[in-house]
C-alpha cells in the first residue's frame, strides 16, 4: 500500500494559491496604476504584502468619487464618457483572483470586512467569473449599509481594454516638454 505525503501536498496548495493571489493583486494594481496614468486624481496604495493580515484591504485607492460609476459603465456598455470628478474619496479593494464564480461565503467575509474598514468611502471586490446567486444576495443586502461594488473578471477585462498600458518614455508625452 503507497502512502502520500499529504503535508508536502497541503503545502505546495497553500504555496500555488498564494502565488495566485500574489499575482491577482499585483495584476490589479497594475490596472488601477495604468488608470491612474491615464485619469486624474488616481492614487494606488498597497501597503501590504500578500498573506499578510489587512483586515480585507489588498489595495487602498484614492480616487475621483464618481469612478465606480465610470467603472460601471464600462463593464456594462464597453466604454464610458463619464468625466471624473476633482472630488475623492477613499476605496478599499479586495482581490479574488478566482477561475470559478464568487459564492455566498465567499462574498459574506467581503461584506464582513466592510465594518472592519469604516474610513473606506466605497468597498470593491474584484474577482471571479460571475456571482452565484446566493453572493449576489449577500451583495445586494450590503448595498443596505454601503456603497459596495464587484467586478468579475470579465468586467475588468473590459476595464483594462479602456486604458492601455502606456510606455514609461511617452508618459510624458502631452504635448509639454520639460
Amino acid at each position: 500500500m503507497k502512502t502520500h505525503n499529504l503535508g508536502w501536498w497541503w503545502g505546495n496548495q497553500m504555496c500555488n494559491n498564494s502565488e495566485k493571489g500574489r499575482k491577482g493583486e499585483l495584476a490589479v494594481t497594475a490596472i488601477f496604476s495604468t488608470i491612474g496614468v491615464h485619469e486624474r486624481n488616481i492614487e494606488v496604495i498597497r501597503a501590504n504584502k500578500t498573506n499578510t493580515p489587512e483586515g480585507g484591504v489588498d489595495i487602498e485607492l484614492e480616487c475621483p468619487h464618481n469612478l465606480s460609476e465610470k467603472l460601471d459603465d464600462i463593464a456594462t456598455h464597453g466604454r464610458s464618457d463619464i468625466a471624473l470628478s476633482n472630488s475623492t474619496i477613499p476605496v478599499r479593494a479586495q482581490v479574488k483572483n478566482y477561475t470559478r464564480p464568487i459564492n455566498k461565503s465567499t462574498m459574506q467575509g467581503f461584506v464582513d470586512d466592510i465594518d472592519k474598514n469604516p474610513k473606506f468611502a466605497e468597498h470593491w471586490g474584484i474577482g471571479g467569473t460571475k456571482l452565484t446567486k446566493g453572493a449576489q444576495e449577500v451583495l445586494a443586502g450590503a448595498r443596505s449599509k454601503a456603497v459596495v461594488k464587484w467586478y468579475t473578471a470579465q468586467d475588468v477585462d473590459k476595464i483594462q481594454s479602456q486604458y492601455p498600458q502606456i510606455p514609461f518614455s511617452e508618459i510624458n508625452d502631452n504635448g509639454e516638454r520639460e
